[in-house]
């Protein structure tokens, strides 16, 4: 009896865990993309640029979660490059980015991940960071404050903060 119940427990208590989490996620945020390096009207100028995003997470447990971020730019607007050397002209560019995530506690997701910026002009390479707060509203949805830091690859990098719900299923 005592060892039916000693492997019973550890296999009961998973699966509460399993119930617990779930599996997927669908988020949309609306927030502003940071662009040190604008150019406007000829001048050089900090740019805070409007953005939609749409993601998707897989959670893998209760720490771990692979996430598909999407992103885009309503603006078009001009950016010097990292180097100084050149300016690329972006017509409403979509970040698309694999990425996986860390939960240290229940309320935040730490993720990095590499995808690409594409747009009319020029595709780039993309490499992401970010840190995401989350807060339960109710059963299955939740208020996310997504804060990203991209690195476009041999062009400029951005900041990007979002507001957005999250559902889960």
């Amino acid at each position: 009896m005592l060892f039916a119940l000693l492997i019973c427990t550890p296999n009961h208590i998973y699966a509460q865990e399993e119930a617990e989490t779930k599996k997927h996620e669908i988020s949309i945020a609306l927030g502003h993309a940071q662009v040190a390096k604008g150019i406007e009207q000829g001048d050089k100028k900090w740019l805070a640029l409007p953005t939609w995003a749409l993601d998707y997470k897989f959670n893998l447990n209760n720490k771990w979660s692979l996430s598909w971020q999407n992103d885009i730019i309503l603006s078009d607007f001009e950016v010097e490059s990292n180097e100084r050397k050149k300016t690329f002209t972006r017509t409403h560019p979509l970040a698309s980015i694999a990425a996986i995530g860390f939960s240290p506690v229940e309320w935040l997701c730490v993720y990095a991940g590499g995808g690409a910026e594409i747009a009319k002009e020029e595709n780039f390479g993309v490499v992401r960071i970010g840190v995401e707060p989350i807060w339960e509203i109710r059963d299955n949805w939740e208020l996310i404050l997504s804060t990203n830091y991209d690195m476009k690859l041999n062009a400029y990098d951005s900041f990007g903060i979002a507001l957005g719900v999250c559902c889960l299923f």
